[in-house]
């Protein structure tokens, strides 16, 4: 008892113990060592239903499975036996023009394809006459003069636009300035009219004890009493400068 109690304890009899109840792991870590019944069988998929599957869509009589020696799937031995579910359309490319003469080329008669299929569709025949005759009109000398001409059009298009890209940008500094002296001129326009606005605004808070609303019609009110105001005293103003240049005159 001791004996194998201390043999079961060396590092080989780990191993032995590994290799001899392998068959329970599914996953074993060394490959191409699953070749016993047991451990075939337990694996997945397992192969001996995948061949039982396979006979079974060969639609092959039982007496014939075990001759079955080829194992092709069902979709290449039906090449062999040649039969309408074979050539029905299941793909939308085989709907295709190209893929039904291919498959008359192959099967001939057989594929059930009608043999004007392989003949040119009447309307491409017509437009490619037209296409010729089109072409014919010309020779091509001609068409090579009207290539090189539109060339040299664009080509003048081209400089004619570079002439004037360079005139423009000999005429950008004095644009730059003048936009400048816009957007300043534009700039103080907006702020003195800022300030008007504060100053309405201050002026309703003076009178009326809060800030009025500029929708207010009091606000409204008040901003007519001020432009009101101000042109009399631009007035005034404008007949005091009269009289003090007569004096002095």
């Amino acid at each position: 008892m001791w004996r194998s109690a201390l043999h079961l304890g060396r590092p080989s009899a780990v191993c032995w113990l590994l290799r001899r109840y392998k068959k329970y792991y599914r996953k074993w870590w060394i490959p191409y060592s699953l070749d016993d019944f047991q451990t075939v069988t337990q694996s997945g998929p397992n192969p001996y239903e995948a061949w039982n599957r396979e006979w079974k869509l060969s639609q092959l009589p039982k007496e014939w499975q075990p001759f079955d020696i080829s194992r092709l799937p069902s979709h290449l031995k039906a090449r062999k036996r040649l039969t309408k579910e074979f050539f029905s359309i299941q793909r939308p490319v085989e709907s295709t023009l190209d893929y039904r003469r291919a498959l008359f080329g192959r099967y001939g008669l057989k594929s059930g394809v009608d043999p004007s299929h392989l003949f040119v569709d009447p309307k491409i025949i017509a437009f490619e006459k037209a296409l010729d005759a089109e072409l014919g009109k010309q020779t091509i000398s001609e068409i090579l003069e009207a290539d090189k001409q539109k060339k040299a059009d664009e080509a003048k298009e081209i400089d004619e636009l570079m002439k004037t890209i360079k005139k423009n940008l000999q005429t950008m500094p004095e644009l730059i300035d003048k936009f400048q002296i816009r957007q300043s001129k534009q700039y103080t326009i907006s702020e003195a009219e800022m300030q008007r606005k504060k100053a309405i605004m201050e002026e309703a808070r003076d009178r009326f004890g809060y800030y009025v609303d500029p929708r207010d019609p009091k606000f409204q009110k008040l901003r007519e009493e001020i432009e009101e105001r101000e042109k009399t005293a631009r007035k005034e103003l404008k007949k005091s400068g009269k009289h003090a240049s007569q004096t002095t005159s």
